[in-house]
């Protein structure tokens, strides 16, 4: 850490304080419930609400090797931190600007602008995720760093639970369209300008830096040199392809138990499923968050990321047994036409998984990223493997033609093996030999 050692406790606490409100913040602005909610409502196109899924994991993921070699040889980070704190916060207030625009009137003009502000504020997203690991790396001590992770992930979650119960859903079900997505895009836009600006309020002294710039090209090149050379990196890049194939199972998840815990169990309310499956998902995420916060701290990366892969490789099983299972039980919920059973319960078992798993391939891999990578490299480091690796975010394609054509089973089949791939080169990875000292 050098000079920042000083800084170490003033920055950790700002971490925390801005990964709380980053948390919230991803539901009031999330593009899977909001965003595509609203272009849904207001135009019916399959299209432009793909666009949407297009530009949120392209836009942030495939420029960020660009955005890493442009600033390596520079000793501070947080100038860069603020720049894009500025012009996200510009791009958010014109994105709530064209929702605002699109209630009176849907036309070539006002989806132009809704989506080319969508698309600065992902490439800003992209953009500042990188700055800020680049920065972890260099204000939190590393022994600390999967706990700092994991409690940002934790306090943002579980008041992101809360927000959404008394906050988001109100506003959703009890305001007109698009009254309702308005208020609700501004407060996120809100959470994100506070999130960004006590981040940006912290304490960097200059720190390790590359001697020259380097063109994009030259990224690439030395990205590929670090796979070949570095057996650890190696074996992540492997897992952050699996990671790819096992995200499909938590997009199909839904569709996966509708059509057949539905036709085994009798479950006639939809609403039903996808409402407790929400909040198993976001439950699990908030309660393994700290977990792997810890365990990566106490046992390494290597244990978080074994474990992510256990679990990758054992939902899938459980989801696909869950409709063969006999009901077991029945508990039913007052107002509801709808019962919990055993196969509804280890079909929330199977979630569970998936959102424990996901979480600890995160911290665990974040973590692992931050504290292997050169200091004067860490950006690119961690930046290679997003960019390298952000075609696969159009899995989901290949997903949907595979339910379709030989059915769920066959693709959760294939996911199982997804898990497979996670656990391998997990196991196959070298132990960490040394450990940063803490605070003093």
């Amino acid at each position: 850490m050098g000079d920042n050692a000083v800084h170490a406790r003033r920055n950790h606490r700002l971490g925390l304080a801005s990964g709380t409100f980053a948390g919230m913040a991803q539901d009031f602005l999330n593009p899977e419930i909001l965003l595509v909610g609203l272009i849904t409502a207001l135009t019916d196109s399959a299209w432009l609400v793909a666009l949407i899924v297009i530009i949120n994991k392209g836009a942030g993921l495939g420029p960020q090797l660009l955005v890493s070699s442009l600033m390596e040889h520079q000793p501070l980070r947080r100038p860069y931190f603020v720049t894009v704190t500025v012009i996200r916060t510009l791009s958010l207030s014109m994105l709530v600007l064209s929702i605002y625009l699109l209630s009176h009137g849907v036309n070539i003009a006002t989806l132009t602008l809704f989506y080319l502000a969508y698309l600065v504020q992902c490439v800003c997203t992209g953009s500042g995720h990188i700055i800020f690991m680049d920065m972890v790396g260099r204000l939190i001590p590393s022994d600390r760093v999967g706990t700092f992770l994991g409690m940002r992930n934790f306090l943002g979650g579980a008041l992101g639970i809360i927000a959404g119960m008394v906050i988001i859903q109100p506003m959703l079900e009890r305001l007109d369209l698009p009254i309702n997505y308005l208020l609700v895009a501004t407060i996120g836009t809100m959470l994100v300008i506070i999130d960004m600006s006590l981040w940006s309020n912290t304490r960097e002294e200059p720190g390790a830096k590359a001697d020259n710039k380097t063109s994009f090209g030259e990224s690439l090149r030395r990205g590929w040199a670090w796979v070949k050379a570095d057996h650890n990196y190696r074996c992540y890049f492997y897992m952050r392809i699996a990671f790819r194939i096992n995200y499909l199972g938590l997009v199909f998840f839904i569709p996966f138990g509708t059509r057949q815990l539905r036709a085994a169990t009798g479950l006639q309310d939809v609403a039903f499923l996808g409402g407790i499956m929400v909040a198993t998902l976001k439950g699990s995420r908030v309660i393994a968050s700290a977990v792997w916060g810890k365990l990566t701290d106490r046992f390494g990366s290597r244990a978080s990321l074994i474990g992510a892969g256990v679990l990758f490789l054992s939902a899938p099983p459980l989801a696909l047994i869950s409709p063969l299972l006999p009901e077991g039980f029945v508990l039913t919920f007052p107002g509801l036409e709808a019962t919990l059973n055993l196969p509804l319960c280890v079909y929330l078992l199977a979630l569970a998984c998936f959102s424990a798993a996901i979480q600890g391939n995160t911290i665990g891999g974040h973590r692992f990223l931050v504290t292997n990578a050169p200091p004067h490299r860490r950006a690119s480091y961690v930046a290679f493997l997003n960019t390298i690796t952000s075609p696969l975010t159009l899995l989901p394609l290949a997903g949907a033609w595979m339910a379709e054509t030989v059915g769920m089973n066959w693709l959760f089949g294939f996911i199982t093996a997804g898990g497979l791939l996670a656990l391998l080169p997990a196991l196959r990875m070298h132990p960490e030999r040394t450990r940063a000292p803490s605070y003093r």
